[in-house]
């Protein structure tokens, strides 16, 4: 069955071939980092190169979140590492856009 779905996104991106275009802009950040942790993008990189790629997005310590995070629920959980919610589309693009030059994949914008 072909699908023609992919015609209405507007938003979100396409990463590594990959499309996501969930209505939420952090929750496609989410299953973007959940993709990569679990290998669906080719092989998980080494710890060094995580830490480069998600920066300040993704905390491993619930006590090392900012208090003002923790107070305002502004993360979700990913197993036993937590994702940061309180960013805007900017701030997401230009993560993503890291995440991709570490990897070395494409991603495409769709706006």
């Amino acid at each position: 069955m072909k699908s023609y779905k992919k015609l209405f996104t507007e938003n979100g991106f396409t990463f590594n071939g990959k499309q996501y275009g969930d209505r939420s802009f952090t929750m496609n950040y989410y299953k973007l980092v959940k993709d990569i942790l679990d290998g669906e993008h080719g092989k998980t990189p080494t710890p060094t190169t995580l830490s480069k790629m998600f920066m300040s997005t993704v905390y491993l310590d619930y006590n090392s979140l900012p208090s003002s995070v923790k107070e305002r629920r502004l993360y979700k959980e990913l197993g036993d590492i937590y994702i940061l919610t309180n960013k805007d589309i900017k701030g997401f693009s230009s993560s993503i856009t890291r995440i991709s030059k570490h990897m070395g994949v494409n991603v495409v914008f769709h706006s």
